[in-house]
């Protein structure tokens, strides 16, 4: 066995690095994107027109956002954490206007102390005629 001589590695990696790559086209087929033509796809341009200078700058960003991701999720689990230890988390309760206050509120009717079930009515059926309850007072003062 002959070992390659260093240059040769060199000079192929060189090679290898320094030449271009070939761009490949983009097809929309529909509402999907291949790199294979289909039939009624057409070609999209897919090249970054941004400077170099623009990439730079939105990289330094992404990793400066998820810098600043990182020790918000690591706040919230030491919150969390405190808040685990100290017992069960109290209801929060922000100060309401005044004007707010002087809203009617809603009551949820309650429910009858008595429950009647009805079978459920037949096609072409009409609902029954309810009775209409008297009052024993009026029954008395007539």
């Amino acid at each position: 066995m002959t070992k390659t001589p260093l240059v040769t590695i060199i000079f192929i990696a060189l090679s290898a690095a320094l030449a271009p790559a070939a761009a490949q086209n983009t097809y929309r087929c529909g509402d999907t994107y291949s790199q294979q033509p289909c039939v009624g796809g057409k070609v999209v341009a897919v090249e970054d027109a941004r400077t170099g200078a623009q990439k730079t700058q939105s990289e330094a960003a992404a990793r400066r956002d998820a810098k600043s991701a990182d020790a918000l999720g690591k706040e919230r689990l030491t919150q969390e954490g405190t808040a685990a230890k100290s017992g069960p988390a109290q209801p929060v309760v922000a100060s309401a206007p005044q004007q707010a206050a002087s809203k009617p509120v809603m009551v949820k009717p309650k429910k009858p102390p008595y429950f009647t079930a009805v079978a459920p009515l037949k096609p072409g059926e009409k609902k029954p005629a309810r009775k209409k309850k008297k009052k024993a007072a009026a029954k008395e003062g007539a």
